[in-house]
């Protein structure tokens, strides 16, 4: 089992977008068994797929990570083939802030996960908090792959305050990253900023980039998947790219057999 962890400190990046279309892509479209984690507190994947109200911690990572309901219980299938779900709710911040207490708080969802199964998954894709917290901590321990999104010159500022809690918390070296452009195609002004700004603080871009896409900034209200309800929009073009990219990364023997093919 892989862990996909989109991430960044900051909101407004297409970070809840990008993890719920990586999800799809990944279970409805090229069949793996996936689970999609709502880590933020904000719950949107959670109202976007209609798995919660955001605001019940009964039958939510909340209450998992509290230790009222084991993982089993509070998970969900969703439409997308393949696709199982995790909801989140507003609770979900306070409880943060409570499990600091705990001894090794950090590896909360570590345990969780691995008391569920690591064999009932190929992937995991969590969508993180936009806020360094205990949360965030937990989201990053099991992390095999980080998608960082980058909107904005603010962003990539922002990007330093992840990346210090990441080499704090990880030094494994056992983790990858990818640092993937997201809707500033229409503004060239502003993509040339964000790449300067990227360039200048050393930060290696993905091959793929999230164009702007009207298809995929709604997508939440359409079913979750932008490869069944607008499959030929740049949106699913995009995220077909960022899937072969991941999965380049993540499966390289696999990616190589099926180039091959």
């Amino acid at each position: 089992m892989k862990i996909i962890t989109v991430i960044n400190a900051k909101g407004g990046c297409g970070k809840s977008t990008i993890a719920m279309s990586l999800a799809a892509g990944l279970a409805g479209e090229r069949g793996y068994r996936v689970l999609l984690l709502d880590m933020d507190p904000q719950a949107q994947v959670t109202a976007w797929l209609g798995a919660g109200d955001g605001i019940t911690a009964e039958g939510s990572l909340v209450a998992s990570m509290a230790g009222y309901e084991p993982l089993s219980r509070v998970l969900q299938p969703t439409k997308i083939d393949n696709l199982s779900f995790v909801p989140s709710a507003e609770g979900l911040e306070d409880l943060g802030r409570k499990i600091t207490g705990r001894e090794n708080y950090q590896l909360t969802l570590s345990k969780l996960l691995a008391e569920y199964g690591t064999e009932h998954f190929d992937f995991v894709v969590i969508d993180s908090p936009n806020q360094i917290s205990p949360i965030m901590e937990n989201a990053i321990y099991p992390t095999d792959l980080f998608i960082v999104p980058f909107e904005s010159t603010k962003a990539v500022k922002s990007y330093a305050n992840f990346y210090k809690l990441l080499v704090r918390l990880r030094n494994d070296n056992e983790y990858r990253l990818m640092h993937v452009l997201s809707n500033v195609s229409r503004q060239d002004g502003l993509r040339n900023e964000v790449i300067a700004q990227m360039e200048s603080d050393g930060i290696e871009r993905a091959r793929t980039e999230v164009r702007s896409c009207g298809w995929l900034a709604r997508v939440d209200s359409h079913g979750g998947s932008i490869f069944k309800w607008r499959p030929h929009s740049a949106g699913a073009a995009d995220m077909s790219s960022l899937i072969h990219e991941v999965l380049e990364i993540l499966l390289p023997e696999r990616s190589l057999i099926t180039s091959a093919a």
